[in-house]
Order: structure tokens, then C-alpha cells, then sequence
């Protein structure tokens, strides 16, 4: 009797383990099957990335990015750069990396001297990439031909690592003897310390700060007013730092807002010497105008621009990312994902890559996707083995034309190779 009941018990629990195994297999792989669809008029509505056309009001382009482990989405960042530059115009290029580093990145384009390696600069390795050296260069080779008032310039709105502030605020001081007789470098001398606390030891400095930035407010030149907005970022970094991780939203809630300050003030430098239009790329996650756990830089752009804030999200069917794995050694690694996007899957229809407006969208099946839910891959940067069996994790269900004006979508997407 025992036996039988033994046995019945373990046919259930083996019989339980295949039905979960199958819908775990199906709540995977369904998706992706359903995605596999011919959207009939999607070729009436898809262009090149080369065709994007924007209207004249348009003052900041925001270009995001599915995932950061992505090459493809590295390489639109220069073709939507190129793109702009010849039909629009446009100067200026911001990017989602400290404030400083980008001011680093700027006195390079301006300089004289090329280096094939120059994102090193980047404290963030998903910039250590080729994509971004020919990006950075395109940029050098670009400001080596035009005139002054026609050269391109580079920024970053973030302000996770202001050490690079710190050291352009440094060698202002020097240069206009600003304070010297305090010894500057040595009180600022723990930025080279790699483990120094920003919440702790630049908070103590606050003062210093605050007497060098009343001093650059008192000059007109252009780099005293960059070096009053690095201090504004290195003391937002404060405010940053002090938050307490734990609590996502609060966290992303204070950086994207202060991210989006610092789009706008690079807005405002720019359109003063005549510059009118921006173009700004982060994750999608930050440049969209919603996010479902917090307010994203997106939301708080369109608040202030408007309509002039013009915003293209991208997506991949299939790609191969390269992600920090979450761990002691956070090492990067490759992992396969599948978006079940139907739009990026369409993109077999354009040789990989296609360029979807969706104000240009009228009735029929584009429009009828662009405007009800459908999977779309979000990844940051961590990576875990249970992300294969909880596609919720990696997959988002939104309604594209609530986050974004357009989209570039990518059939298989290539990882990245980090050069560190």
C-alpha cells in the first residue's frame, strides 16, 4: 500500500515537473513564434536610418538603446550622427557618461592630436569599444576640416564620476590663479584614491566648491561657465551618492532629473552661440517619455521642450548581448536573447536595419502595433542564469508610441567587444 502510494506520489511530481517544464518551454518560445508575423504594410512606412527627416523645430534628438552590450546600437549612434550633421545640421552630441569625461572628450575633437584609443576616457567600459573610438574620431577628423563656427562638440549629462570634473575644475584654478595659495591639489588629491567615498569626502569640500564656482560666475568666457556647470555636477553627484540604492525608483527618479538639467543647460549653452539642435543617447530606459517604475529623463524633457523633443527608441529581435554578470567578479559575458518584437522582426524585410517614424504612420497594421502593447527587450546591466526562465525580465510589454516618436530595429544584434 505504501509502495502505490509512493509511486503515485512520485508519477505526480515527475508528471508536474514536464508541465512545468513545457509551459515554462511554451512561455518562452510562443512569444517569439508569434512575433515571426508579415506585417503587410510595414515596407510602405520603413527607410533607411540615411532617410530620417526631421522637422526644422526640433531642438533635442533623443537616440536610445535596447541594451548597452549591443555593437549595433553603438554604430547608430554615429550613423544617426552623420545623418544629422548632413541634413540638419546639427554641432553638438551628448552622450550618457559624467559631465567631465564628455568636457575631456570635447577638448580632443578641438585638439590636434589623434588617438585611436580615446574612450579610455570613459569611466563606463561599455564605452571601451572600437564603435566608440570611430565615433569619437568621426568627430576629430570632422572638427580637423571645418570652419570654427562649424566644428562639433561633445558632451556627457551624467554625473556618476565626477573626478574628471574635478581635474578640469583643478587646471581652471591654475590657470586663472584662482585660490592657490589653499593648496588645491592637495585638498582634492583623493580623486586619484579609487575607493574614496563621494558622498563622504566631496560633500567636506562643498565650501571650496561653491567659492570656485562663485568666482567662474563672475567671468563671461565659455570655459567658466563649463567649469560652474562640472561644479554643479560633481555636488549633484553628492546628492546622488547619499540616496540609498535599495530603493530603485528614488535612485533612477534623482538621476534622471538631474540628467535632464544637465540636457537642457548643454541645450541653452549651445543654441547661445547658435546652435539649435542637440542630439542625446542613452539606454532607451532614460530617453523615453515613460518608464513603468520611475520618471525618466524622457518625461522630464518633454516637459520642458515639448514637441521639440524628438524621440527614437530602438529594439532587436535576436541578439547576442554582452552584460555584466551579477556576482563578486561582475565579469561580462555573452547571452542570447529574442525580443518576440514583430516590428524588429520585420526588419529581415530591410537587409537588418530600418527606420520606422511613427508620426508618419497612418491606419493599417503598422499602426495598429505601434499603438497597442507588444514585447520589446529591455536590459541594463546585469545579468543572472534565471533570466532565461523569466522572460519578464528581459522582455517589457509597452505601447512603442508611448515611449518614443520612432524607432530603429534591428533583426540580430552583435555583442559588443569591450577593449579592457
Amino acid at each position: 500500500m505504501i509502495k502505490k502510494i509512493f509511486k503515485w506520489i512520485l508519477i505526480f511530481l515527475v508528471s508536474l515537473i514536464i508541465l512545468i517544464g513545457i509551459g515554462d518551454f511554451l512561455w518562452i518560445n510562443l512569444p517569439k513564434l508569434s512575433a515571426r508575423k508579415n506585417i503587410s504594410d510595414i515596407e510602405d512606412y520603413g527607410k533607411a536610418v540615411s532617410e530620417i527627416n526631421l522637422d526644422d523645430n526640433i531642438e533635442v534628438v533623443g537616440l536610445g538603446e535596447a541594451t548597452h552590450g549591443n555593437a549595433d546600437f553603438q554604430d547608430l549612434k554615429l550613423e544617426v550622427l552623420k545623418t544629422l550633421v548632413e541634413k540638419n545640421n546639427l554641432k553638438n552630441f551628448a552622450i550618457e557618461a559624467d559631465f567631465g569625461e564628455g568636457m575631456i572628450i570635447n577638448n580632443y575633437i578641438h585638439g590636434n592630436k589623434r588617438d585611436e584609443n580615446i574612450s579610455r576616457i570613459f569611466s563606463f567600459n561599455i564605452y571601451h569599444t572600437k564603435n566608440m573610438n570611430d565615433l569619437i574620431n568621426y568627430m576629430f577628423d570632422y572638427n580637423q576640416k571645418a570652419k570654427d563656427e562649424d566644428k562639433l562638440s561633445f558632451y556627457g549629462f551624467d554625473m556618476q564620476d565626477p573626478e574628471k570634473s574635478i581635474e578640469l575644475i583643478l587646471d581652471f584654478c591654475k590657470e586663472n590663479n584662482i585660490l592657490q595659495e589653499k593648496d588645491l591639489q592637495k585638498d582634492f588629491s583623493f580623486i586619484k584614491d579609487k575607493k574614496f567615498k563621494i558622498s563622504k569626502i566631496i560633500k567636506d569640500k562643498e565650501d571650496l566648491l561653491l567659492e570656485i564656482k562663485a568666482y567662474a560666475d563672475t567671468l563671461s568666457s565659455s570655459k567658466a561657465k563649463i567649469v560652474s556647470r562640472a561644479i554643479t555636477n560633481v555636488l549633484d553627484s553628492v546628492k546622488y551618492y547619499e540616496l540609498d540604492f535599495n530603493d530603485y525608483t528614488k535612485a533612477n527618479n534623482v538621476r534622471d532629473e538631474l540628467m535632464a538639467g544637465n540636457v537642457k543647460w548643454i541645450s541653452d549653452f549651445e543654441k547661445a552661440k547658435g546652435n539649435k539642435m542637440l542630439l542625446i543617447s542613452g539606454h532607451n530606459g532614460h530617453i523615453a517619455k515613460s518608464e513603468k517604475f520611475y520618471e525618466p529623463m524622457g518625461s522630464h524633457l518633454k516637459k520642458i521642450f515639448g514637441e521639440k523633443y524628438f524621440i527614437i527608441g530602438t529594439d532587436f529581435y535576436k541578439g547576442i548581448v554582452n552584460i555584466n554578470e551579477v556576482g563578486p567578479d561582475s565579469k561580462r559575458s555573452n547571452h542570447v536573447f529574442v525580443s518576440a518584437d514583430p516590428l524588429a522582426y520585420s526588419a529581415r524585410k530591410f537587409k537588418g536595419k530600418y527606420y520606422l517614424d511613427f508620426t508618419k504612420v497612418k491606419d493599417g497594421e503598422t499602426f495598429d502595433l505601434i499603438n497597442k502593447e507588444i514585447n520589446m527587450v529591455s536590459l541594463g546591466e546585469a545579468y543572472s542564469p534565471l533570466m532565461k526562465f523569466m522572460p519578464r525580465s528581459y522582455r517589457i510589454k509597452e505601447v512603442p508610441k508611448d515611449l518614443y516618436d520612432g524607432m530603429i530595429f534591428v533583426y540580430y544584434a552583435k555583442p559588443i567587444a569591450v577593449n579592457d
